[in-house]
């Protein structure tokens, strides 16, 4: 889990400070499941041994069982000894929305004592409660990470768009990389062929690391035992090693790792959709950092757009030794730079899809081009399509079925780009000859590319290469476009009660308002505000309070209509748009929520959540002026 924030930080003190006072405890804290990552909050500010052997333990046996456990006498119980005269302990499992539990909440006094059910019930909500800020501090670490990444991928791709030299994309790559994960070093070698031997890997870029480790490398075989990078090569798979000190496949560099103080190391091959190898991104570890699973966030972005820079620097360089191929590549470059402008300007994607398919077709002498999102297991949409001047088209929107032996099949399980000739008259599209290559996004088939035609015959094997590099841009922008309304939803979202905000409120009141007193219709807004919830807030605390507003919201949307908004949008206010309702029907789903309530579980019942509601409308007959 990311370091918290200070609004993760803020809420986890006010739970474990309300919790020691309202147990009458020495201290409460919250203990994540590693033990390198805690939370401890005193309750009287004193300093508090967050490793405790007795805290430890409870909190293993917490995390072992996914349960809850009271100890009214540590120094009786099997628990191993405290250091800090910890006579009693109560720790509650933080379970996350997937069943992962995080760590406990724990409550310990300096004397032994009974733990009563309440007090059990009580330390379980305080759990409940902590669970909840650490996801919605995973939610915003992950967004404001997501949003760092795509600023620094816009700026490796406008370098890509300038043909800037490989050495200065990679460089700039590698600063976004190292960036994401602080106490990485990244390195880019790139594959050389070799007469006789698996071939070498040249330096390409690590600007964090040593001239002298560099020059090292540079050279390396590609066999195994040759390092991380040979080996990963000569395997063409990921090699991780935790220890070059003692790991056979690093034996012949220990010296060289110790003198840069380099422990660890994680290399993956980088090749291109057909399997051919073009080098490697490595990441290499300090003492004080070991290779973690969410490390595979910054290698899997960076080989997508590593292996876009060199395949483009690979074919400028064969555009300057052929002359044969000039003119083909100097249009596959503009036409790639072209594409690649519009992904980093964040062009819409209806417009960016049939710009691909128009700068495939006119490179490939295509009759048209596609962009098709898969639909199912067996369909897919048009989302993109160009053709030229009396082409046989379908329309942006159309969703047809897949042939059992057409190129969507092989596009839909594969990695790489295909050809296909077929009689005419066998598919929905009817050209005799296509190319396609896969979309492929966060490693699932998201959709395809294809170009067609019939007059200038099969495509050649080269086309496969090129169709794949506005494959591979399609998937920058597919990924670009999912992270940017996922930030826009959570823009409009509340965090406590997962309903719509007050900004989403506004926004869909002032529509619905235009729409109703343009069209004659009616509309009814319910306003709901709990009861003396600053009584319970102070009763019972702020954390009950929050579990108050999230069961009571879901309440309130089991009764709600299909297509109504339902918002809070106040600390303790809620409010429901309804749409075509006029104020009596409106009455009658008011009278529905205080139903709901009033049968609702027993946290409402508990703490005495009872609701005012009003309501209000506009009827057929209303102008402007009412």
């Amino acid at each position: 889990m990311p370091d918290l924030d200070v609004h993760a930080s803020a809420a986890l003190d006010r739970l474990t400070r309300w919790a020691a006072k309202a147990l009458r405890a020495r201290v409460a804290l919250v203990s994540l499941a590693s033990a390198d990552d805690h939370v401890v909050m005193s309750a009287n500010g004193q300093s508090v041994l967050a490793l405790d052997p007795a805290i430890l333990a409870l909190r293993e046996r917490v995390v072992a069982t996914s349960t809850t456990h009271a100890i009214d006498d540590a120094q009786a119980g099997d628990l191993d000894g405290t250091r800090n005269g910890l006579g009693a302990l109560v720790g509650a499992p933080l379970i996350d929305s997937t069943g992962h539990v995080l760590g406990c909440f724990c409550v310990a006094d300096t004397q032994p004592r009974r733990w009563s059910a309440h007090e059990t019930e009580l330390v379980n909500e305080l759990a409940m409660s902590a669970t909840t800020e650490l996801e919605l501090h995973t939610v915003r670490a992950m967004a404001e990470r997501e949003r760092r990444w795509s600023d620094g991928q816009q700026a490796v791709l406008e370098l890509i768009a300038a043909r800037a030299p490989l050495r200065k994309i990679l460089t700039k790559l590698l600063h976004v990389a190292e960036s994401h994960a602080p106490g990485m070093h990244a390195s880019v070698l790139l594959y050389e062929r070799k007469r006789g031997t698996g071939g070498v890997l040249r330096h390409g870029a690590a600007p964090s690391l040593p001239r002298a480790f560099n020059a090292a490398v540079d050279g390396l075989e590609v066999a195994p035992g040759q390092g991380i990078c040979g080996t990963a090569v000569f395997r063409r798979e990921p090699v991780v090693v935790l220890d070059i000190a003692s790991d056979p496949l690093t034996t012949a560099f220990v010296d060289l790792a110790a003198t840069h103080g380099l422990r660890a190391g994680w290399s993956t091959p980088i090749l291109t959709t057909a399997g051919e190898v073009l080098g490697t991104f490595a990441l290499y570890y300090g003492p004080e950092r070991l290779p973690k699973p969410s490390d595979e966030f910054v290698i899997d972005r960076s080989i997508h757009l590593a292996r876009l820079a060199i395949e483009q620097n690979r074919d400028a360089r064969a555009l300057r030794r052929s002359a044969k191929q000039a003119r083909t590549l100097a249009r596959e470059q503009m036409a790639l730079q072209r594409v690649a402008t519009s992904v980093a300007a964040e062009t819409n994607p209806a417009i960016l899809f049939t710009r691909v398919a128009q700068q495939v077709s006119l490179l490939l002498r295509a009759e048209c081009g596609y962009v098709l999102r898969f639909v199912g297991d067996e369909e897919y949409r048009v989302v993109g399509a160009w053709g030229r001047p009396g082409a046989r088209m379908m329309n942006v929107g159309e969703v047809a079925r897949q042939t059992p032996d057409g190129l969507g099949v092989e596009l839909r399980l594969g990695t790489s780009a295909k050809r296909r000739s077929v009689p005419a008259g066998t598919n929905a599209f009817d050209y005799c000859h296509r190319i396609g290559a896969p979309i492929v996004v966060g490693g699932r088939p998201w959709g395809m590319v294809v170009a067609m035609r019939d007059r200038s015959g099969a495509f050649p094997p080269d086309d496969e290469k090129r169709i794949a590099r506005f494959a591979q841009l399609a998937s920058v922008a597919v990924a670009n476009t999912d992270t940017r309304e996922r930030l826009a939803t959570q823009a409009l979202t509340d965090p406590l009660t997962g309903l719509f905000n007050r900004r989403a409120f506004d926004q869909r009141l002032a529509e619905e308002t235009k729409r109703a007193l343009r069209h004659g219709r009616d509309l009814s807004l319910i306003i709901v505000d709990v009861d003396h919830f600053k009584t319970i807030n102070d009763r019972f605390g702020h954390a009950t309070g929050d579990r108050v507003l999230v069961n009571l919201a879901r309440n309130l949307e089991a009764v709600m209509r299909q297509g109504d908004l339902l918002a809070r949008v106040g600390g303790d206010e809620m409010a429901m748009i309804l749409g075509d309702c006029p104020p009596e029907q409106a009455a009658d789903v008011a009278e529905r929520m205080l139903r709901a309530v009033s049968d609702a579980g027993p946290l409402a019942q508990r703490h005495g959540a009872t609701l005012s509601i009003g309501v209000a409308g506009l009827t057929a007959s209303c102008t402007e002026e009412d």
